[in-house]
């Protein structure tokens, strides 16, 4: 397990790609379970339980739909497993650093420096899946990060649809 966290760092930072991350079921699935569980603390510091569930539901259909989208229209299905373990893994990463963000954003919405440090966790986070995308479909960056851009914006504005926040008063 070590080692697969520290692979997955190493995505994080750019030295590695999702080639390297074995091509296991099993390991999936335990990704996404871990993903499921670090997304849920980072949505329910803002929602009830039961809107936190459904919210982490949808991401991991999205996640999967993207992903298995993508490798249909690339031809390259076979990286499935790999690429989703990736982009789940990488992105729980990010997310268990932003839960401490997030809460001292939720206490002060003001407090600049934890809005410049999310900013850079999203920033991050675009980035790394850039660089999972253009190793998945053997890409140039600038191409992969189009991708990347596109799957960000269109996963917000599904989440956004589904799920509304309300303005606070």
């Amino acid at each position: 397990m070590y080692a697969y966290l520290k692979l997955l760092f190493n995505i994080c930072l750019f030295s590695k790609g999702p080639q390297q991350i074995p091509h296991s079921t099993q390991l999936l699935r335990l990704t996404a379970v871990v993903y499921a569980l670090i997304s849920y603390l980072l949505i329910q510091v803002s929602t009830d339980s039961l809107s936190a569930l459904l919210q982490v539901a949808t991401e991991l259909l999205i996640i999967f739909s993207f992903t298995a989208l993508m490798l249909v229209i690339a031809k390259k299905m076979s990286r499935y497993v790999q690429t989703t373990s990736t982009l789940l893994g990488t992105d729980a990463l990010i997310s268990l650093l932003a839960i401490p963000v997030l809460n001292m954003l939720h206490q002060d919405a003001s407090n600049m420096p934890a809005v410049f440090i999310m900013l850079a966790l999203m920033l991050w986070n675009w980035l790394v899946t850039a660089h999972i995308i253009r190793h998945t479909l053997n890409k140039p960056f600038s191409f992969a990060l189009g991708i990347a851009f596109l799957y960000v914006f269109f996963a917000s504005q599904i989440m956004g649809l589904l799920f509304p926040v309300s303005p606070v008063a």
